[in-house]
């Protein structure tokens, strides 16, 4: 299987696979609860952060685009309003609506600021997302995305930091090193968040 940086000509696809991959992740269901509108919408919302996380970070898929991952690098684990904007998402009060937008940055907020305080300014990766074809599931294609990012960080001695939304997957980032180090929730929506954080040579229990 090979890991390929992916191309701007591709970017349609992998947002597909995306919005399959977390088409009832508890976040996702939170800014969009119409399921009719956060299906037709999705494609849409990781098309634009796959065009921030290709302009500020990296992202990672397979040569037949059965999974993706990507990441923001340590001078960069932030993107501001203004680079969303210019990735794409201009039209997103319209397309939430404007009391889901309200509440979708107030949990954005939320998670950015969360990452900054528990990360101290301490230089590190963010694994901003992973995902795999739920056609595809089970064939290791997670595993052989992750590993780059593993050997990179290693290699620099630097750690990486994720959060997660879904208990479900804390289980998976412990395989790879990753440390559970704070459990908590949104403030008013109780939407609950796993912070995690993998440090340099950790063991990962991956063959």
């Amino acid at each position: 299987m090979e890991i390929v940086e992916l191309q701007s000509n591709q970017i349609k696809r992998a947002s597909e696979v995306l919005a399959a991959s977390f088409a009832n992740y508890p976040m996702f269901n939170f800014y969009f609860p119409n399921l009719q509108r956060r299906t037709r919408y999705l494609p849409w919302y990781f098309k634009n952060i796959l065009n921030a996380a290709m302009r500020f970070g990296t992202v990672y898929t397979t040569s037949e685009i059965t999974g993706v991952l990507f990441i923001l690098p340590p001078n960069h684990t932030e993107i501001s309003l203004w680079e969303y904007v210019q990735s794409g998402f201009l039209l997103t009060p319209f397309i939430l609506g404007f009391r889901n937008y309200k509440r979708s940055m107030e949990c954005e907020a939320f998670v950015g600021t969360t990452q900054v305080q528990l990360m101290k300014n301490r230089p590190h990766y963010y694994l901003w997302g992973l995902a795999v074809d739920p056609e595809h599931k089970a064939q290791g294609i997670g595993k052989t995305l992750m590993k780059p990012l593993l050997a990179q960080a290693d290699t620099k001695e630097i750690p990486i930091y994720l959060e997660t939304h879904d208990e479900n997957n804390v289980r998976y980032y412990q395989k790879y090193g990753f440390e559970l180090i704070l459990t908590t929730s949104i403030p008013k929506y109780q939407l609950p968040i796993w912070c995690m954080m993998r440090e340099p040579g950790s063991k990962a229990y991956i063959a």
